[in-house]
């Protein structure tokens, strides 16, 4: 009788660390859902940032390529309007260059290329040569990649918080069918349950809160 009755106690706290156990698990399964949530959405807004800045530099990056051909094109035209004598025709083409390529002309002619060998061999060779559309287009690259590298993060943390869901969900099942068994297995069932909740905490103190 006294046997049974020890039995009988460990029965009732059994059930009530079972209990608590259920209760926990439902609270982290739902915490860890609500961030995992979270993480998936900040994910997918970095992905569309992403994508967006990507198109956008692409368009500056054609309209680079464009103004340069453009460049190229009436500066050949300008040498060969120097060369010819055609003096009119050349400054014709001057004054129709675009306000960077000017600038670039001009310093590349001050350092007077027809006399000097360590000129430049060209204004597009001049760091005053510079493209906004250039330095826009690299400027929107460099922030797609970062915002691709946190959505990939994003994406990390949320798949963290949905494997803490399935560990979450394991602690529940072992406390549920631990009611179905006596002593002594329902100890050990139990004693599975907290270990197993104890991990799923600490891997979620590990983790960061959106």
């Amino acid at each position: 009788m006294a046997i049974r009755g020890k039995e009988s106690k460990f029965d009732v706290w059994v059930d009530f660390a079972s209990v608590v156990l259920i209760s926990a698990a439902t609270v982290l399964t739902a915490w860890c859902g609500y961030e995992a949530a979270r993480w998936t959405a900040l994910e997918s807004r970095q992905y569309n940032e992403s994508s967006a800045q990507r198109v956008a530099a692409a368009v500056d990056s054609d309209r680079f390529n464009t103004l340069e051909v453009i460049d190229v094109g009436m500066f050949m035209q300008y040498v060969s309007a120097i060369a010819a004598g055609r003096t009119g025709e050349a400054a014709f083409i001057y004054r129709r260059f675009r306000p960077e390529m000017k600038r670039a002309v001009d310093a590349w002619l001050a350092t007077k290329p027809r006399t000097n060998a360590a000129a430049p061999s060209s204004p597009f060779a001049m760091p005053q040569y510079s493209l906004r559309t250039g330095k826009d287009a690299a400027q929107l690259n460099a922030l797609a990649a970062a915002n691709f590298e946190k959505a990939t993060a994003a994406n990390e943390r949320g798949d963290a918080y949905v494997r803490l869901t399935v560990i979450f969900a394991a602690v529940f099942f072992l406390a549920g069918i631990s009611t179905k068994f006596r002593f002594p297995s329902h100890i050990v069932i139990v004693g599975a349950g907290f270990g197993a909740l104890i991990f799923g905490l600490i891997r979620m103190i590990e983790l960061p809160i959106r």
